[in-house]
């Protein structure tokens, strides 16, 4: 791990080699710092290279530690969640019956609690039920989606599937497989429609080339404002579930 000292900041940052890299590569992951280097170049290059984006560095560091400097959230009523691209008030409510339910009316999330559930295991509970909804929504907006851009697109799929992952919001496997990340649907609906335009064009173009990025402005004329705001909103999608108010393992 190097360590970069820019206005008294002292910043650790990490230098990988890669074999996909054109050039060298700085990429902000949350609040670290990831430096992909092609072949040819020099680690001593490559630590120039970093020194002389300083600025840059720090810009984005501090920009994601302010953003994520929020109070803890407690998964009860008076919280807010992003729910394509709005935010959205939770409420609760005590129902008779054994099961939780989260409902979406009129802009807002309503979790339904069983009475037999004691206040202070709602938290929790609600956490887990929420994430499993976001989920169930993911994965029938995307499926709209997909079959809609499909069409236009005269392309065709093999299978979509829904994961959670940090780094990477979608990809295109040599098969024909679409990978979304369930996060996106926390972004406006026009993100998602990018990504999923985006990755259906990997079934033309297993690249990043001119003509790859053509095919996708042919089917979304805008597509570089949203891939802006993905860039820009990374650390709002990448909200860590697991350790605001929790520890790994409490589900």
């Amino acid at each position: 791990m190097e360590q970069l000292i820019f206005r008294n900041t002292k910043i650790a940052y990490e230098i990988k080699r890669s074999t996909r890299a054109k050039r060298i590569n700085i990429r902000i992951d949350q609040d670290k710092v990831r430096v992909a280097v092609p072949l040819g170049i020099t680690y001593s290059e490559a630590k120039v290279f970093v020194e002389s984006k300083s600025e840059w560095i720090l810009k984005h560091v501090q920009a994601w530690q302010s953003q994520n400097q929020q109070v803890p959230r407690k998964y009860m009523q008076g919280d807010t969640f992003l729910y394509q691209g709005k935010n959205c008030p939770l409420y609760t409510r005590v129902v008779t019956g054994r099961m939780i339910s989260i409902k979406f009316i009129e802009g807002c999330l309503w979790a339904e609690l069983p009475e037999v559930i004691p206040p202070e295991d709602w938290p929790q509970t609600v956490r887990g039920s929420l994430i499993k909804w976001y989920r169930v929504q993911a994965e029938r907006v995307f499926q709209e989606r997909l079959d809609y851009f499909v069409r236009i697109m005269g392309l065709k799929y093999n299978r979509l599937t829904i994961r959670e992952q940090k780094t990477r919001w979608g990809s295109c496997s040599s098969k024909g497989n679409i990978n979304l990340n369930w996060r996106i649907i926390l972004a406006p609906e026009k993100v998602v429609d990018y990504l999923v335009v985006h990755e259906l064009a990997h079934l033309r173009y297993m690249n990043h080339s001119q003509e790859f990025w053509c095919f996708v402005a042919n089917y979304m004329p805008e597509y570089k404002v949203w891939k802006k705001w993905l860039k820009d909103n990374t650390s709002i999608l990448n909200f860590d579930w697991e350790t605001i108010c929790f520890k790994k393992g409490d589900e």
